[in-house]
């Protein structure tokens, strides 16, 4: 089941929500998220949130209220509800902006997904992220991205090989303080991005 995750970051372009949630088989919004889901035009199958950042819902919809004091974020509450419910990939969006430590919390969903064996991608206006978490990875070249940039979440990358990118890497070692691997661009339809050894976040973009 490919599930759309809203979330309740600030937003005002909706253009690329829009077609994910056509494509969505399941909607949830994590409270504050149902503002953004009003201003699209979208009706949600559930909302989950403690409300703190934004009213309940007014619409016919599933609701799962939370105590406002709790260890999970909204969105992680929302993760671990899409997956009792049979997610098996998870789209985020209006989930960058913001605090700074809520836009990292949300990123690191993509991780806790690839642990419980499942997918997911991060998409705001300018920006696709998916987790890397070792071996050998193709992807297609969307024209829709100019760029490709790789970020270490472990101290190290090693044996990082990359082809069918404009700048073709080899068995190499990327540290996180030094992460030279961003602004790649895809030069074939496709490009592959081999990790031996750690973790990572691959970061597809465009500058506007």
């Amino acid at each position: 089941m490919n599930v759309l995750m809203i979330a309740a970051a600030p937003e005002t372009d909706y253009e690329y929500v829009k077609p994910l949630a056509q494509r969505a088989d399941y909607i949830i919004c994590a409270d504050g998220g149902v503002r953004h889901a009003q201003a699209c035009g979208i009706q949600p199958d559930l909302v989950v949130g403690d409300f703190d950042s934004g009213s309940c819902p007014d619409f016919d919809v599933e609701v799962i209220r939370l105590k406002p004091e709790k260890d999970d974020t909204d969105l992680l509450s929302c993760t671990r509800e899409a997956l009792r419910r049979g997610a098996d990939t998870i789209t985020y969006v209006c989930a960058s902006g913001g605090r700074i430590d809520h836009f990292l919390s949300n990123l690191s969903q993509l991780e806790f997904l690839y642990e419980h064996g499942r997918s997911g991608v991060f998409v705001d206006s300018r920006n696709r992220v998916t987790f890397h978490g070792g071996g050998t990875v193709t992807y297609p070249a969307d024209p829709a991205y100019k760029y490709v940039g790789i970020i270490p979440l472990d101290d190290k990358l090693t044996g990082l090989t990359l082809r069918g990118t404009k700048y073709v890497v080899t068995n190499a070692e990327v540290s996180r303080f030094e992460p030279y691997t961003t602004s790649n661009e895809p030069a074939a339809p496709e490009y592959s991005i081999t990790i031996q050894r750690g973790r990572a976040l691959v970061i597809e973009s465009k500058d506007k």
